[in-house]
């Protein structure tokens, strides 16, 4: 009796389906932006190529924190005619996702130490690797996200691309810099395409079989 297509599935869906919640477990590290709106399902700064930025933009009275002496930041960016300040309100938080290119500009305009960026909620590793944004040079941004999140700028793509050549173990030192779950889901996946591919495998072999 021949098996259904649905039983010749199940022998590696578990793997793929695990792999899945690895890297969905890798993508949740980032932390929500407290206050973004619903254009992002899980309110956070890693989805299109140039939001990725977390900034406080209301203070703790719910109103638009300044930045340095220039005024807050839709002042700063001359945004006062569009300002979605109450939409940050009504998700009972204080800050958004920006683009990259405006937090260049912004640090420029009033330094570093007058931003007001949340780190945890930041895609520090994707801004450390990119160059430009919107025709911007992001070497500012770059410079002081190093300086306001240290911990955070050493976990570059290009660290984890050498951690996964040189065959390091999980659990070990690339776990302790917040690369443990990316390399287990790039385990996991091999997994289940080996898995795949032994199932196709068996099912070639059957079908020779049959026709023998």
């Amino acid at each position: 009796a021949q098996r259904s297509c649905s039983s010749q599935l199940s022998i590696f869906v578990l793997p793929m389906k695990l792999a899945l919640l690895m890297l969905g477990l890798a993508r949740s590290e980032l932390a929500v932006c407290p206050g973004e709106g619903a254009r992002y399902e899980d309110f956070k700064c890693d989805h299109d190529p140039t939001h990725r930025v977390c900034a406080q933009l209301l203070n703790g009275e719910g109103q638009p924190l300044d930045w340095g002496a220039k005024g807050n930041f839709w002042q700063i960016t001359g945004q006062e005619a569009f300002q979605w300040d109450s939409e940050i309100r009504r998700n009972h938080g204080d800050s958004w996702c920006i683009c990259m290119w405006a937090t260049a500009r912004l640090i420029a305009t009033v330094g570093c130490e007058n931003v007001h960026l949340r780190c945890d909620a930041t895609d520090v590793a994707y801004v450390e690797k990119s160059y430009t944004d919107g025709g911007v040079d992001l070497q500012p941004a770059k410079e002081c996200l190093q300086k306001k999140c240290p911990g955070l700028s050493l976990q570059r793509l290009d660290d984890t691309m050498a951690s996964t050549h040189a065959g390091q173990r999980l659990g070990t030192s690339s776990s302790t810099n917040g690369l443990g779950l990316p390399l287990a889901a790039g385990a996991v996946a091999m997994l289940a395409a080996a898995v795949l591919l032994v199932a196709i495998g068996r099912r070639s072999s059957q079908k020779s079989g049959e026709i023998e």
